[in-house]
């Protein structure tokens, strides 16, 4: 149902740091160009790790927050 609706300008995912990474390639086809994914839920030193995947699959960091031990990251899809 929520690919029929794709393609997305702004993801929200507030879940923990491995099913971000199994999620990247969805969200990867769900999201336009250009489009905004906030993503949170996620340790500090699981980050790194996260940001890779969404690297792999044509997103760009923006920002990094930090508070109390927990990260939100929030990217953006390249255009191609």
């Amino acid at each position: 149902m929520v690919r029929a609706a794709a393609p997305f300008d702004l993801l929200i995912a507030n879940i923990l740091a491995g099913p971000l990474i199994a999620l990247s390639g969805d969200v990867a086809r769900i999201a336009a160009p250009g489009a905004a994914i906030v993503l949170s839920g996620l340790l500090i030193h699981q980050a790194p790790a996260v940001v890779a995947a969404y690297r792999a699959h044509g997103f760009s960091l923006v920002r990094h927050d930090r508070i109390t031990g927990w990260s939100t990251l929030t990217l953006t899809k390249r255009c191609r």
